[in-house]
Order: structure tokens, then sequence, then C-alpha cells
């Protein structure tokens, strides 16, 4: 058991130094305003999320290696250093980037929507009392476009 405890201190580590980099880049996204609006609200969304698990992997690490009995002053340095960076950043974004997060959705609401972007017109039927596999043949020879088409 000790043995399988040391692997799974040495798995978690990892896991929760890449969790906090990427609530770190989220963070960034963030604090530095950056232009495009989808990664605004992908970072907003996921920076909770990323923080938290980056808590529950560091909190392995440690109880890991308590099971294993390797844990010493020393060994408990960095996941308490990283897991005070994770709170951090978690805090910091929610006191700080709120009311400035909220003003592009603002914008976005407030422009028309665009016509490019609107839902394609369902294809009249030839038929209407027809069943849906009595298409007529020269359907067949119309140019395909898409994912499937030979074209």
């Amino acid at each position: 058991m000790t043995a399988f405890m040391h692997d799974v201190a040495r798995a978690a580590l990892p896991v929760a130094i890449g969790l906090l980099t990427c609530a770190a880049a989220a963070a960034a996204v963030l604090w530095t305003r950056f232009d495009d609006t989808q990664a605004q609200r992908l970072a907003r969304q996921y920076l909770e999320a990323l923080s938290t698990w980056c808590l529950v992997a560091l909190a392995t690490h440690t109880l890991a290696l308590g099971a294993a009995g390797e844990a010493s002053v020393l060994s408990l340095v960095l996941p308490l250093a990283l897991g005070a960076a994770a709170v951090l950043l978690r805090t910091a974004i929610e006191s700080g980037t709120r009311p400035a997060a909220a003003e592009p959705v603002k914008r976005r609401a407030a422009t028309p929507p665009d016509a490019t972007h609107a839902p394609p017109a369902a294809p009249a039927a030839a038929h209407p009392a027809a069943p849906l596999w009595a298409d007529p043949a020269d359907d067949e020879s119309a140019t395909r476009s898409g994912l499937w088409s030979r074209a």
C-alpha cells in the first residue's frame, strides 16, 4: 500500500502543476483584457474550475505523501505554495475583474444580430404529402457541399 501511495503522490503533483498553469493562463487572459470575447468568456468560465481541481490534486498529493509515510516539512512546502497560488488566482480574479468582464457582454447585446449568422432556411418539399424517401431523381445531380460531399 505504501508503494501505491508513493505512486499516487508522484502522479498528482504534475497534474496539479498543469492545472495551475492553465489557471494562470486563464487569469492572464482576464487581466490583460484580451480582445477576443470568446477567450474572455472561456477564461472566466473555467478559471474557478481549474483552480478548484488544482487544489484537489494538491490535496491528493499531500494525503498520499502522508499515507506513504514520506511527509516532511520540505515535501509539504511545494504543495502549500502551489495551493496558495491557486487560491490567490481565484480570489484576485473574483474581486478584481468581475465589473470589467461584464462590459464586453453589454456591448455584444447592444449590437444587432448579423444576417450572415441566421439559421439556414428549411428546404421546400416538392410534394408535402410524399414520404421523405420519395425525392425526385434530379436532386442527385445537384452540387453538394459539406463534410461528406464528393465535390
